[in-house]
């Protein structure tokens, strides 16, 4: 399964990697060419500033995709950390934790995030860790139903037996056969961050102009929808394919 979705994870890497190695020029101005459609000079046309839009979407990748990747990571940690203790250990870190889960999923999370970006106006660091913090509930509850059934099975009872202590089974015996669900889960939170940080954008609370995020280019393509689709079209094609790749790297996990 890992091989059939390896170009996916590639791809979206490249995204991530490539602005570093050509040039881009996403701020440069030219009123000499504003809102022109997309031509040999320009593939996929310029902005209301005359800014290259290609040079712009490849920039927006960096940021969006990797303000995305490291906010999922954030979450995994954290969410992995937490479901695994509360599902392995059981009793009352179980409840404390599951409790304090379910207190921060009551919480309505893109409020949250409004919220604090409104106040800090946030650079990347704390973006990643915005979105980070507010991402690790759906982990901590799914990591820890795997790890209560894990700790069922009979290697681990064995190992109870044996008067292996808890940590040694946690750390040899339930945490390896966690992987498999923590790599579907890190697709699926890659997901959600990556829509969060550009719903964010778009709204205007995330990285500022005249930095290019995809959210905050389809933000700003709204009042040339008529004269220049191209504008919202770009970025909103880039996102959507984005989301369907690894929407697609997640079901290719899931099969047997």
């Amino acid at each position: 399964m890992i091989r059939r979705s390896w170009w996916q994870g590639g791809v979206l890497l490249v995204l991530i990697v490539l602005p570093w190695l050509i040039e881009l020029r996403p701020n440069e101005i030219d009123l000499v060419s504003v809102l022109q459609s997309p031509s040999s000079a320009h593939l996929l046309g310029t902005d209301e500033n005359g800014r290259d839009v290609l040079s712009r979407m490849l920039a927006g990748a960096q940021l969006t995709l990797g303000i995305g990747a490291a906010s999922a990571l954030v979450a995994i940690v954290i969410g992995s950390m937490l479901g695994a203790a509360a599902g392995s250990i059981g009793g009352m870190v179980d409840d404390v934790i599951m409790r304090a889960t379910d207190l921060a999923l009551a919480l309505p999370t893109l409020f949250v995030i409004l919220i604090s970006s409104s106040l800090i106006r946030p650079g990347i660091t704390q973006l990643i860790l915005l979105i980070g913090l507010t991402g690790w509930m759906p982990v901590a509850r799914i990591v820890r139903g795997a790890a209560r059934e894990v700790a069922t099975r009979q290697f681990v009872l064995a190992a109870f037996s044996y008067g292996a202590n808890r940590r040694r089974i946690v750390r040899y015996h339930i945490l390896p056969n966690l992987r498999s669900v923590i790599v579907v889960t890190a697709t699926l939170q890659l997901s959600r961050s990556i829509l969060t940080e550009a719903t964010i954008s778009y709204l205007g609370v995330g990285i500022q102009p005249p930095d290019a995020t995809w959210g905050a280019m389809l933000s700003s393509a709204q009042s040339y929808l008529l004269i220049a689709p191209w504008l919202a079209i770009a970025p909103g094609m880039a996102l959507s394919s984005v989301l369907l790749m690894i929407a697609n790297m997640t079901f290719v996990q899931e099969q047997p």
